[in-house]
């Protein structure tokens, strides 16, 4: 029987229960406790799914290697953004994640010292460590080719450990990419193109218009055709903003964060997701072979046999049509009294957009 006395949001996180937990994972003597909590909010607000705090604990007695600061994530407040949670399974798999996973994949993620998950009510807690001070990507920005080639090689490492793995059916916990849950897209999808239209503008070519109402109710069909493509594990959220990238000689230059999306699916979708949004078009244009035969190089290092390269550039393709439904999905429900998530939002478009007609992707819609 899992542990289901945990606190329900950040206020609830006490001294003596984060001095359990801390002490539970290893880090904190039981000659020491937290005596008090100081906290403080993390990021600009672009994300909506989850609420998150930096905790920085006051220690009485000799506190060891315990963390000067951590970051705790708890389900959100708001009931729109916890029921999408929910629907989607976000809770449940991140918790799912760093309770399962996170120890067997080839990423740098950050330590979780405590995962606690209420299957009745979807409520959890995550206590991770706080990767700062390394620099998370800027997704408005865009990520540089040096950024770019260092996700791409870790993201296929990621790729190449769980390829075809047998274990992935069976993990009811992790939906795929065509489970029902997620073909919910298409009834969103559609909700939110006449938003999409109207934010892009003159920025929506004919052409993508055509894709883009050709696409809305295709989108089930087209991701099944997605899974036909070898499964792994994927991240399902890789844009710059879950990217952390550490100065100078660091032993671990990069790591990857925010695990609510990891799915079971194909790994050229990873690629495209992050070509289409967080890289400008100009760079992505330069790059997009390049990178592509960069990443297909890696899963070949990490053992991947019998996937050829012309194979993945097809992939690719699916991959990066079916990209475009999450910008259309984030517009269509953006608050615009949040300024950042408007320039971010407004990028994202124009850049998945231009990736879409360079890969002809209305010609991959079923």
């Amino acid at each position: 029987m899992p542990d289901r006395d945990f606190p329900r949001a950040i206020d609830a996180i006490t001294p003596a229960w984060l001095t359990g937990r801390l002490q539970a994972s290893g880090v904190l003597p039981a000659s020491a406790r937290v005596s008090a909590i100081m906290t403080e909010p993390v990021g600009e607000g672009v994300g909506f799914v989850s609420a998150m705090q930096r905790l920085r604990p006051v220690y009485e007695g000799p506190s060891g290697g315990a963390p000067a600061s951590l970051i705790a994530k708890v389900s959100p407040v708001d009931p729109s953004s916890r029921q999408v949670g929910e629907i989607f399974r976000f809770y449940q798999k991140e918790t799912g994640f760093y309770a399962q996973l996170a120890g067997r994949t080839p990423v740098r993620t950050p330590r979780a010292y405590g995962v606690d998950y209420d299957p009745a009510t979807m409520d959890f807690v995550l206590l991770l460590e706080d990767m700062s001070p390394a620099t998370v990507g800027d997704q408005v920005l865009g990520l540089s080719e040096g950024q770019v080639r260092l996700a791409v090689d870790t993201i296929a490492g990621l790729h190449g450990a769980w390829w075809r793995s047998p274990e992935l059916p069976g993990m009811d916990w992790l939906l795929a990419l065509n489970s029902t849950e997620m073909k919910a897209l298409e009834v969103v999808y559609q909700q939110c193109w006449p938003a999409v239209v109207d934010f892009a503008g003159d920025a929506m070519s004919p052409y993508m218009r055509r894709a883009g109402e050709a696409l809305a109710t295709r989108i089930a069909a087209l991701m099944d055709l997605a899974c036909e493509q070898p499964q792994t594990l994927m991240h399902g959220d890789f844009r710059a903003d879950n990217m952390m990238f550490e100065a100078g000689a660091a032993a671990h230059p990069f790591a990857l964060v925010d695990w609510q999306i990891v799915m079971k699916g194909p790994g050229a979708f990873d690629l495209a997701y992050m070509l289409s949004g967080s890289v400008t078009v100009e760079d992505r244009r330069a790059w997009q072979d390049g990178l592509i035969t960069q990443h297909h190089a890696g899963l070949v290092r990490a053992g991947v046999g019998g996937y050829a390269l012309d194979q993945a550039r097809e992939d690719f393709r699916v991959c990066g049509m079916l990209a475009w439904c999450w910008p259309v999905v984030a517009i269509g429900s953006l608050d615009f009294d949040n300024p950042r998530g408007l320039t971010l939002f407004r990028a994202w478009a124009e850049r998945a957009m231009a990736l879409v007609e360079d890969i002809d992707g209305a010609a991959v819609i079923p």
